[in-house]
């Protein structure tokens, strides 16, 4: 098929951000076989504006958009975080192009009403929405034109490349990646959780806890270079809803700590990350795996090996496109039941 993949790719990010769900997307697109054309919506916007900015370029990457359908004639409209693209492009894309279908994904949390209001105002003219938040915050965004589905994190081999479990020295025992400038019960969380842990293992934080962010082929990096992490989300609440960096983690080998999210273990059994309920939890289970390093190990190279075979972009691209277009499932998908209609 013919591809159009309008997200975020973040062109003038000169790479800061390429392991971002765009370009994993895009990737497992092609590995299935498939031409994809990347349709960087704010760089566009940014570009085509006099001040160089998306709040004057909104109408005008909406137009682009539309010449650049009726230069592809696109079997698939992809939409990732869009929202400067107007419902009203979208209704004159389908009529132009009767026979498009269009999908929308969304990996930032659905409970963020705020955020996602744009979304609702699309849906006429979306057959399937895709998000990283199941339940009964994904039902919302099912009506009797668009189903709403659930798709995990997604793992690129050529990105989460590394195999921490394997190494025999580490640069750190425990890290965590994430900010917490306006989360105050997270940076609270945090600095019990670096004041005990520090007692017994060399720790490092990034983007939080007044130290620096690192992103790039430094982030990775780093990742390869330690023993265990944390995935910690805004909500850990929320049905199946957790940051990408749970498969940032997993999906380059680390021993992987994730709290007891409602229904996580469809995707992840105990045997693959470590789950905790609550900071004298994961203290202990951390001091325990630093201190019995095999037996860490095992479960790292178990949630890396499951973070691989199941989370890959090819296996979760394919998905999607099998719910776009109404195909039997290839594969007993572990998520397959989280869709709404």
């Amino acid at each position: 098929m013919r591809i159009l993949h309008a997200a975020n790719f973040s062109t003038h990010k000169y790479g800061s951000n390429f392991y971002s769900t765009d370009r994993k997307i895009s990737a497992g697109l092609i590995q299935n076989g498939h031409f994809v054309y990347d349709f960087s919506y704010r760089d566009i916007s940014r570009s085509e504006s006099v001040f160089k900015t998306t709040k004057f370029g909104t109408n005008t990457v909406n137009k682009k958009l539309l010449e650049t359908c009726d230069h592809l004639c696109p079997h698939l409209l992809l939409l990732g975080h869009s929202e400067l693209i107007k419902a009203a492009t979208l209704e004159t894309v389908k009529q132009r192009h009767p026979d498009i279908t269009i999908g929308l994904w969304f990996v930032d949390p659905l409970f963020n009403r705020e955020r996602t209001r744009h979304i609702f105002e699309r849906l006429e003219s979306i057959d399937v929405f895709f998000a990283t938040t199941s339940g009964n915050y994904l039902q919302e965004y099912a009506t009797k034109t668009a189903r709403a589905a659930f798709i995990p994190n997604i793992v690129e081999a050529a990105i989460e490349s590394s195999q921490a479990f394997g190494n025999l020295t580490f640069d750190h025992d425990f890290i965590f990646c994430g900010r917490d400038s306006s989360i105050p019960e997270r940076r609270q969380f945090l600095q019990d959780l670096q004041k005990k842990a520090e007692k017994e293992m060399r720790c490092s934080f990034k983007g939080c806890l007044g130290n620096g962010f690192v992103s790039g082929f430094d982030y990775l990096h780093l990742l390869s270079r330690t023993k265990m992490g944390l995935n910690i989300s805004r909500r850990n609440d929320v049905t199946l809803y957790s940051s990408d960096r749970l498969t940032q983690l997993t999906g380059n080998g680390l021993l992987t700590f994730c709290p007891d999210i409602p229904k996580m273990k469809l995707l992840f059994s105990a045997d693959e990350i470590v789950y905790f309920t609550d900071l004298n939890d994961l203290l202990a289970k951390l001091i325990y795996f630093h201190r019995h390093p095999d037996a860490g190990r095992r479960i790292a190279e178990q949630g890396w090996q499951r973070a691989h075979a199941s989370y890959s972009a090819i296996r979760v691209t394919r998905y999607m496109l099998e719910r776009l277009f109404d195909q039997p499932l290839s594969s007993d998908y572990e998520w397959k039941d989280e869709i709404f209609q």
